[in-house]
């Protein structure tokens, strides 16, 4: 089918190609088709990009707060005529090598996206997912386990349910309930006026009839679109939808298209509550203030508004952000702040976090005489520039983080799900060029854009959402009254039925998959996966005396360097304020020059700059503290990019009081913005800080403490905190602390050597760096079982559970790591996740830390969860593990290798082996290791980490104090102190 010429108006397996479009951004060719009897539209994109790429799209549209596209994406995923296991999507999972395998549901679209550089894993991934949305079993005992469930404990009712729960995780987030309860306010009149992903209270509500109902109207094929991308035939997986889906599914028109929102007159306020604990502050508000904008059909409207929220708030200096900073009004802005492309119109958000509440008129004058002001005076000429660079910059980088075919689709989408075709917004460089047309037109373009669709559009509204510590009260008040209601509507007879489809439930979940319905889903095999390691090889040479290695790869005339600065001589108290620093000299002026310019300056000289501690074993054993200093730049800028980078590391600010103040607020918001999503990943950084000095010190400088640390310096600290960034400044000014590493195109190699060396002359010759021995009491002596408990506003609970590996190159550690994935994507998310209703679960080996690490994730339990990872370890230690585990397991682990890397992930990947003495000797055997794998070997793991718990194990909670009181009744452990967190 590859070699046939394509024309327009070609049928094929019962689809009509339509259009085929020229992407030269994706180095490819785009074919739509159209099902001649349904409508489905397919389009593919055939390029030479070896991360093969699909997703599944149906438009969804809300009409209540009950979350039932939330539910339906879960259940989908969970058993198909075809494949009737109860989870195919984990138990594909297990024995993959995808790189990327989701499903996302959107404010009006519900996607189904995967990609695997195997062709023969895309094609399993293809047939499971295309099985699950066209026929999903749809059981009511998944929507139970998936959505919400009533359980009866006797005399009275409550709720269970994994998406329930995790709502009830996301409506404890005070900056997501800014960000939503600001698009609900501005489409009040559309379906974006409900909550998608489910509000607790309604989600209580929602039956299995109306969900569906909503499987009907929404799935069928007429209603569904299919995006393809990479290296395979045109006209891929058409006859195979056409025989089995297709053909005999007829037509259906579904209304599906949201409608604009109808425009306002004038300016609307409204006010919302967030959870707060007891002692906050008054100063635990956001305000801000939301406009609705042009179409993001509109791509000129796109881009211009893209670009200037670059412009206005891409960075402290950015006029904007820095006009709301220099008020005073709150400790930062909110991180709300910004603009949004998933809606039909694109709303743009600007605020405060961090306010007293009863300021809300105060903030919309200044976001508004801000904008004035910015406006009347113009932009920055150089930072205009600066901006558009870096968009160009951006177009020019070969991408990562992402597979490129999921960035395809999500621009396609713009335009495809409103029924434009999907190569009209594909494409971004033509934008940009039409972008840089409008400006040499009109100097003042971006001046009088905002003048129209803000300072004269009366679509805004003011949205105060204040911290209230009786926001879960009132929330869990709401759910327990609804479910006394049913209580007493049901009677005797009807909690019988109850207490009946509990125990229909459980069957359901103790029963398992049969032999035969595992067998229906397709796996991998060992013997699909090359057999080799991609070898980590460098050109090293001396670059003013110090260590260079050069990494040649096609890099599309980028360079990406990596600075790294030995800071193992330094103090406890000098790493304790190094996460500051490294902040700071990014917030600040430098010689000359004002913060602004600096941060125009680099814009305009790199693609991004980074400066952060970097810390962790090495394979000998001996500790990595470095200081690392990231840029990317094009190769024409490298000389003088590298000159600003030398500059801004000697003359930087460090002791503009004013600056320092900034960066504290700043630095405090970013903990309180993040705790609510990574508050699992805090937790496992803090239980695993006994374990080691290293370890120890990377949660002061990047965890709770650090976070507990900043929150205690006030106002009088500052000038000392000056004179201590200042002696960080002059220690690090030491050339032989450095070590450099390049990723850059093999030809450019030659020209970059002498600028390296001339960098690194340029840092004083202070003499060698002698490491310093520090020590911690809190580090465990070899006997320890601590239990840390923290509050947090929440109604579920994030923990960590944290214990020794065995020695790193073990044969032993190689089946922890091996236990960790089995474990995660079998007993654990069957028990944990399934029966217990947590939103996430995992279990993982850090090889070079040698610390086993459980966590749960929007978790309704805490005792329970910890006792169903100690009882399922306990059964691996001396149970035969069945063998297609550990082959699933192994495909996973080992597959995880083959996923593409941009240059820019290569090159920090390459640089951290070599920082952390990662041979590939050492890689090698450890893929030995875990190809040799058996059962005993996975029993003697068990056994090891079971030996390790009883010596020394750390525990770690976040939770809200409401379940915490609840669950010390289950357990004297956590009969102890907790601390609230300081939001």
């Amino acid at each position: 089918m590859s070699e046939r010429q394509w024309a327009l108006g070609d049928e094929v397996s019962g689809f009509q190609l339509v259009e085929i479009s020229t992407l030269p951004e994706y180095k490819g060719i785009g074919y739509l088709f159209r099902h001649i009897e349904t409508g489905m539209e397919v389009f593919q994109v055939v390029n030479e990009d070896s991360e093969l790429f699909f997703s599944y799209v149906f438009k969804t549209l809300p009409g209540n707060d009950c979350g039932i596209a939330h539910i339906l994406e879960h259940c989908v995923l969970a058993g198909s005529a075809r494949y009737p296991v109860r989870d195919p999507f984990m138990t594909l999972l297990k024995g993959s090598t995808n790189t990327f395998m989701n499903a996302m549901t959107y404010p009006d679209k519900t996607l189904y996206p995967a990609a695997s550089p195997l062709k023969k894993d895309f094609d399993n991934l293809f047939s499971v997912y295309t099985d699950a949305v066209f026929a999903p079993l749809l059981r009511e005992e998944t929507f139970w386990q998936e959505g919400v469930r009533l359980v009866t404990d006797g005399e009275n009712l409550h709720f269970e349910g994994v998406v329930y729960n995790e709502m009830l995780g996301d409506s404890s987030d005070h900056d997501s309930i800014v960000g939503k309860s600001s698009v609900r306010s501005l489409f009040p009149d559309t379906p974006y006026a409900f909550e998608s992903g489910g509000n607790p209270e309604q989600i209580v509500r929602l039956d299995y009839q109306q969900f569906l109902s909503f499987y009907s109207q929404f799935y069928h094929p007429s209603n569904c679109k299919l995006f393809l991308f990479g290296d395979l035939p045109v006209g891929e997986k058409l006859a195979y939808l056409d025989q089995e889906y297709l053909k005999t599914r007829g037509s259906l028109r579904v209304n599906s298209t949201c409608k604009l929102a109808k425009g306002w007159k004038q300016e609307r306020s409204v006010t919302f509550t967030s959870p707060m604990e007891e002692g906050q502050t008054k100063e635990s508000s956001s305000v801000v203030l939301c406009w609705a904008t042009g179409e993001v059909t509109d791509s000129l409207a796109l881009i211009t508004l893209s670009t200037l929220v670059d412009i206005l708030l891409g960075n402290p200096a950015a006029p904007l952000y820095k006009a709301l900073l220099d008020s005073g009004l709150g400790l930062d802005i909110s991180p709300e702040s910004g603009m949004s492309a998933d809606f039909r119109q694109m709303p743009f958000l600007v605020g405060f976090k961090g306010i007293d509440a009863q300021k809300a008129e105060q903030a919309r004058a200044c976001i508004l005489n801000s904008l004035a002001d910015i406006i009347k005076q113009g932009l920055d000429s150089e930072l205009v520039a600066s901006s558009l660079k870096r968009a160009r910059f951006k177009q020019l980088e070969i991408p990562g983080g992402m597979p490129n075919g999921l960035r395809a689709l999500n621009r396609s989408l713009r335009g495809w799900i409103f029924d434009l075709g999907p190569s009209a917004t594909i494409q971004s460089a033509p934008l940009l060029e039409e972008l840089e047309r409008k400006l040499q037109e009109n100097p003042r373009y971006f001046e009088d854009w905002m003048q129209v669709n803000l300072i004269d559009n009366p679509h805004r509204c003011l949205v105060t959402v204040k911290g209230d510590a009786e926001h879960q009260k009132r929330q869990s008040d709401s759910i327990a009254r609804y479910a006394q209601q049913v209580k007493e509507e049901l009677g005797k007879k009807g909690m019988k039925q109850i207490a009946l489809q509990n125990e229909r439930f459980a069957a359901f979940e103790n029963e398992g998959d049969t032999p035969q319905a595992l067998a229906t889903v397709p796996y991998l095999r060992l013997s699909d996966l090359p057999g080799t390691i991609k070898p980590n090889t460098h050109d090293h040479v001396l670059a003013g005396g110090r260590d260079l290695f050069i990494r040649p790869q096609f890099c599309n005339q980028i360079v990406y360097a990596d600075i790294s600065l030995d800071i193992a001589d330094f103090s406890e108290r000098e790493l304790l304020l190094l996460p500051f620093y490294t902040r700071l000299v990014q917030m600040t002026g430098m010689g000359e020059l004002s913060y602004v310019q600096v941060a125009t300056k680099l814009k305009h000289l790199t693609g991004d700059f980074n400066l952060f501690v970097e810390m962790g074993s090495s394979c000998n054993d001996e500790d990595v503290l470095v200081l690392l200093c990231r840029a990317k730049m094009l190769v024409e800028d490298f000389e003088e990019a590298m000159h600003f980078i030398q500059r801004l590391l000697f003359e930087a600010k460090v002791d503009d009081l004013k600056q320092i103040k900034q960066v504290l607020n700043n630095y405090k918001t970013d903990f309180a913005d993040s705790i609510t999503y990574s508050a699992h990943s805090f937790a496992s950084l803090c239980a695993a800080s006994v374990f080691s000095p290293v370890q120890y010190e990377g949660e002061q400088l990047s965890g709770l403490h650090q976070w507990f640390f900043l929150d205690a310096l006030t106002d009088d600290d500052l000038p000392q905190l000056a004179e201590q960034m200042l002696a960080l400044q002059q220690k690090l000014n030491n050339r032989n602390r450095l070590i450099t590493h390049l990723s850059c195109d093999e030809q450019t190699v030659p020209s970059l050597i002498p600028v390296v060396d001339r960098f690194v002359l340029g840092f004083e010759d202070k003499g060698p760096v002698i490491a310093k021995k520090r020590s911690y009491d809190a580090v465990s002596k070899g006997e320890v079982h601590e239990v840390q408990l923290y509050r947090l506003p929440s109604t579920v609970s994030y923990a960590a559970y944290a214990l020794r590996t065995s020695a790193r190159g073990s044969i032993e550690q190689a089946a922890q790591v091996l236990l960790g994935q089995i474990l995660s994507g079998n007993d654990l998310w069957e028990v944990i996740r399934g029966q217990g209703g947590a939103y996430g679960v995992s279990a993982t080996a850090d090889v070079m830390e040698q610390v086993f690490v459980f966590s749960t994730y929007r978790d309704p339990r805490i005792i329970g969860s910890l006792s169903d990872f100690k009882r399922v370890l306990a059964t691996y230690a001396t149970e035969a593990v069945d063998a297609k585990h550990i082959e699933n397991a192994l495909i996973s682990t080992v597959g995880s290798e083959l996923k593409p890397l941009s240059p820019g992930q290569d090159s920090i990947l390459s640089f951290r082996r070599l920082l952390y003495k990662i041979s590939d000797e050492f890689r090698l055997m450890r893929r030995e290791q875990l190809l040799g794998m058996d059962s005993d070997k996975l029993n003697r793991g068990a056994q090891a980490l079971l030996q390790s718990a009883e010596m020394e194990d750390s525990y770690v909670v976040l939770a809200g104090s409401q379940l915490l009181e609840a669950e010390k009744m289950k357990h004297p452990m956590l009969d102890r102190p907790s601390i609230r967190l300081p939001l």
